[in-house]
Parts: C-alpha cells; structure tokens; sequence
C-alpha cells in the first residue's frame, strides 16, 4: 500500500473546504439529529470526540441545559483550530486535542458522549470503546454514527466511480476507511467489548444540501484527504475533475440547490 492510499490527515485547505462546501452537503442534518438525541438526555456534562469543524459542537450548545459543561475534541489541531473559530458560543465550550483511545480525563467524568463520523477512523474500535466506557458514569449515553455503505450514499459512490475511471490502476481509496463501518453486527461486537451491555442501532435517511453542483463536487473532492491521493497521482487534474464531477451531479440532482440522499447508522450505548 503506497503512502496516498494510507493518508487520511485532515490538514492544509482541507479542514475550510470541508466545512465550507462538505458540511451542508453529508454533515449538517446528521449533527441536528446528534443534537436533538443528546437535548432528550439532559446531560449535565457532555463530551464531544472528533469534533471536526464544530457542526454537533453548535447545535449541542444550544440545547444542553443551563450550566452543563461540554467538552469538545479532536485528534487533529487543525480541525480543531477552525472549530474554535466557527462556534459561535465559544464561552461554553472546553478545547481539547484528545485522542479517542487514550483520552485525557478521569474515569466517570461525563453523563454523555458523543461521536459524528469519527468512529470509522479510529484504528482501534474496541480500545475506544473501552475509553468511552472508562470515562463515561454509570447510566451515561455514548452516541455516534457512522455512514452506511457507499452505494446507499449516491454522491460519494459518484466520487469513487469518476476515480476509478481517471485512475484505473491506483485510484485513491480515502472515501473506502469512512464508507467500511455500517455492519450493526460488528458495531455491536466491538461495543461488547469495549465494556457496553445495552447496544442500539438504527438506519438514519436524511437528505443532505448543496447550494450548487460545483460547491458539491469541490467539498467531495478538496474537503478531505481524497485530493492528496489524487494530486500525488496527478498534480493538475484536480480542477479537471471537479468540473467533471459537478457535471455529473448537476444531471442527477440539479445544478443548483441539491438536495442529496443520505444514509447512515446512528448506535447508541449505555454504561
């Protein structure tokens, strides 16, 4: 496996192309919902893993109850360091850099836990569910999702059928680590033994939304670690393929205000 296949780093222009153009498009109306199941639970102290750009971040700032804490993290500083700028109520919130298989805080620290498209990176599963476990108290939620396979996510499967076309031999497989956890099985495997006894999942349809095919096809292809693997291969195809791309989604979902089928697995595990 060459070093573009392996890299998954968050980094450059990728963390304002993500949030910018990605956001709208595969993680606003998941970080509602995220929102919504956590406002149910009123957690008086909540931790976020993998908070990206701050989307769950926001929307959990505004229903957490009067004087609950919230602490939000990332393993990577400049996912990170946009956050903080995006979040707007920047006075509720704890930063952390944090890795989710050895996080810095005491046992039973937190009533909840959650995790929005993190969990497919984490390269050991049942390690950071041991930790979810370790610090959350007894009765505490842990929430996370995680995408269904990539055929049932029709924008991301368009992205890995143009990639296999421009590179036949080698295409870059970035969009595969995101698209490989969806097995409820498997999911509720690794949360027994990670120390949960009470396992729920549940398929979660929503639509996403683009003001336009070119924002669509930009987030796809330069708000994640896809456009290395690609510029390693190629170094000045990328505009070529966003225009192709755009094209392709403009005839199947319009060329402007998108509204994109979504699918993913939301699980929800109590201490």
């Amino acid at each position: 496996m060459n070093t573009a296949t392996k890299t998954t780093s968050f980094s450059g222009n990728i963390p304002i192309n993500y949030e910018e153009h990605l956001g709208p498009l595969l993680f606003e109306s998941y970080a509602i919902d995220m929102a919504q199941r956590v406002e149910k639970l009123k957690p008086s102290s909540v931790l976020e893993i993998a908070c990206g750009t701050g989307r769950v971040t926001n929307h959990l700032l505004k229903v957490l109850p009067q004087g609950a804490t919230l602490v939000a993290t990332d393993l990577n500083p400049a996912m990170l360091s946009l956050a903080k700028e995006m979040v707007r109520e920047t006075a509720g919130v704890k930063w952390a850099v944090a890795d989710s298989m050895a996080l810095p805080f005491e046992d039973g620290s937190f009533d909840c836990i959650v995790a929005q498209f993190g969990v497919m990176f984490y390269s050991d599963k049942v390690k950071a569910n041991q930790e979810a476990f370790r610090v959350l108290k007894k009765g505490g939620t842990l929430i996370f999702n995680s995408w269904n396979m990539m055929s049932a996510n029709i924008a991301v499967q368009m992205v890995k059928e143009l990639l296999d076309e421009y590179f036949p031999q080698n295409p870059p497989n970035f969009y595969d680590i995101p698209f490989s956890y969806f097995d409820p099985g498997l999911i509720k495997m690794d949360l027994s033994k990670g120390g949960f006894g009470h396992v729920d999942t549940a398929l979660l349809k929503v639509n996403g939304y683009s003001p336009n095919a070119f924002s669509a096809a930009k987030g796809l292809l330069e708000g994640t670690p896809v456009s290395v693997g690609i510029t390693e291969r190629s170094a000045g195809i990328l505009p070529e393929l966003i225009e192709v791309l755009a094209g392709r989604l403009a005839e199947r979902f319009g060329a402007k205000d998108l509204t994109v089928p979504l699918e993913a697995i939301v699980t929800t595990a109590i201490k």
